[in-house]
């Protein structure tokens, strides 16, 4: 019979599928033949790990069950494990010696939370590369700290604010080494005093001074700020553009993309293809979906103008959305302080937030958590428009989930008064109209969309464990941890109604003292959370906020006192008396 031209295609098919599987054959015959193979012994090898000392102080305290050596033909090294196993027969690996061969040397030694956790490790620039080096780093302290320095006022709770601050670099030196039960305890003690502190000032009232009649004065107008640095407008702008030029040059030639990085480019490509980002995502980042909808979706424009090829490479797509949302939080710093006392507090607080070298740490790992300082400083900028507040927050709670502990407090208007209910209507609107900016991703996918959201955020952050906080650290504390997280709840919806009079400087204390009681009980705390608190931080140290004005037209309350004894009507011995 004749043969179709479909016949005689699938019949070269297969011949090209033979050939194909006879060429796969053959090349793993050749990598087999040409892999390295051991010259050392199993027993050689457990008796060098042996000889570690870091090793043998960790085993000390966690008692091994059975040692397992394996040859990594790739790597032309040995993996040497040891392992732990529970009452119930559960394995656990307890450390993990990397021995080279044929030389016979150790070239890395994993212990506790090092074995799961690579980011543990304490490998050099593996967050952030070169913005890590000492020079680079001490030079962004001074810029942070000399230029907002008050000479006359050297010693004052505002200096000791900026260097408490700073302090999180001493916990950082200890990571950079890996040392993280050293680093993690390390830092909390700044963010207990800046949860104190930041609280202190939002609650503290000054009494105001007592009528002639004993009853309190009328209530003034809301304190203003204004820059006491040494520092002239054209140094602090000058020393700005520095820094700037320093933070863009090292994020484009000498920075790296973490996860969360990488997260938000694979989520921006599959909203783009229409595809929920929940739920999708490849093998190599599968934990990387647990962010807000609004987090991936910033990642869309630049994603199509740089596409993602499928791996986790250079991601030049991470650097120009990590960059941008510097940017805004720059310019917002900028536009918050000149709205407040000018071009001068508007130059010191871009610097603060620009110098600090934790939020370049943020940009140097292209991380996304300088979005959520964008939004909430630009929700700072519109505090007197109840619609831009709510849309403020609402959008930084759609990036990540921690500033929703604010929406009680930003539900109230800052000082003079709370103002009619229609003020509240337009900021619960300022909410709902970020939910509908948002949540149509999560309904890319219809009702599996929403489920897959809920289980892989905030099902994900609820079970989830890690070392790097002391609640990860010591499970025993848990019940602390527990209650620590019902009393900043109740705190939260105490703002409500309490402080009864909010200005500007009380929202901004407050909200700094939420955002850092929030993350005082992680369970996973990293140093890329300092930005999302480090508005609020800057803006209630770095001016010095004055008194409050008298409202105009209002009378001291000596004045007061003397017009009342004037109108009151004299007794006949007042009369009487010379």
């Amino acid at each position: 019979p004749a043969t179709t031209p479909r016949a005689a295609v699938e019949a070269v098919r297969a011949q090209l599928d033979a050939v194909a599987q006879d060429a796969l054959a053959l090349q793993r015959e050749l990598d087999r033949s040409a892999a390295p193979t051991a010259s050392l012994t199993q027993d050689d090898v457990i008796a060098i790990a042996d000889g570690s000392g870091r090793l043998q102080d960790w085993i000390a305290d966690h008692p091994i069950a059975r040692t397992a050596a394996r040859f990594e033909t790739d790597e032309g090294r040995w993996t040497v494990s040891y392992i732990a196993e529970d009452a119930d027969g559960e394995e656990t690996v307890e450390a993990v010696v990397l021995v080279s061969d044929p030389a016979g040397t150790i070239a890395e030694v994993r212990t506790g939370p090092q074995v799961a956790w690579s980011m543990a490790r304490g490998y050099p620039g593996a967050f952030g590369r070169a913005i890590n080096r000492e020079t680079i780093w001490i030079f962004l302290c001074v810029m942070f700290l000399v230029p907002l320095l008050a000479p006359r006022n050297v010693l004052s709770w505002r200096t000791l604010d900026l260097l408490v601050l700073l302090s999180f670099s001493i916990s950082l030196i200890w990571f950079n080494r890996g040392e993280i039960f050293t680093s993690v305890p390390l830092a909390y003690p700044p963010l207990i005093y800046l949860a104190v502190r930041l609280g202190w000032i939002g609650l503290h009232r000054r009494r105001r001074p007592a009528r002639g009649d004993g009853e309190p004065a009328p209530a003034r107008g809301a304190p203003r700020p204004r820059y006491a640095g040494w520092a002239p407008t054209w140094v602090l702008f000058t020393a700005l553009s520095v820094v700037l030029a320093l933070r863009y040059g090292l994020n484009a030639f000498d920075s790296n993309v973490i996860d969360v990085g990488y997260a938000g480019v694979i989520g921006g490509d599959r909203i783009a293809n229409g595809i929920t980002p929940y739920g999708t995502f490849p093998a190599d980042c599968g934990s990387c979906d647990t962010y807000g909808p609004l987090t991936y979706m910033f990642y869309v424009p630049f994603e199509a103008a740089q596409p993602w090829v499928g791996e986790w490479d250079a991601l030049p797509a991470a650097h120009g959305a990590a960059t941008a949302f510097d940017v805004i939080t720059v310019a917002g710093m900028i536009a918050l302080g000149w709205s407040l006392a000018g071009m001068r507090l508007g130059a010191a607080l871009g610097l603060a937030w620009a110098a600090f070298p934790f939020s370049g740490y943020a940009l140097a790992t292209n991380s996304n958590d300088s979005l959520i300082a964008a939004m909430l400083v630009w929700g700072l900028v519109a505090a007197r428009y109840p619609a831009g507040r709510g849309l403020s927050l609402g959008l930084a709670t759609a990036a990540k989930f921690g500033p929703a502990i604010l929406i009680p407090l930003w539900s109230r208007h800052p000082f003079p008064r709370g103002g009619p209910p229609r003020r509240l209507l337009r900021y619960a609107g300022g909410l709902g109209a970020a939910v509908v900016l948002t949540g149509w991703v999560l309904l890319l996918d219809g009702d599996d969309g929403v489920r897959a959201f809920w289980s892989r955020t905030i099902g994900y952050q609820g079970g989830r464990d890690s070392p790097f906080s002391i609640w990860g650290q010591y499970p025993e504390l848990r019940p602390l941890q527990v209650a620590l997280m019902a009393g900043v709840a109740l705190a939260a919806l105490a703002m409500f109604r309490y402080p009864r009079e909010l200005d500007l400087l009380r929202m901004t204390a407050l909200s700094g003292a939420l955002i850092v009681g929030v993350e005082l009980t992680l369970t996973h705390w990293f140093y890329l959370y300092i930005p999302w608190f480090l508005p609020f931080a800057l803006l209630a140290f770095v001016p010095e906020w004055g008194r409050p004005r008298a409202p105009a037209g209002a009378r001291p309350p000596e004045r007061d006192a003397d017009a009342r004894a004037e109108r009151r009507p004299r007794s006949r011995e007042e009369v009487l008396t010379p």
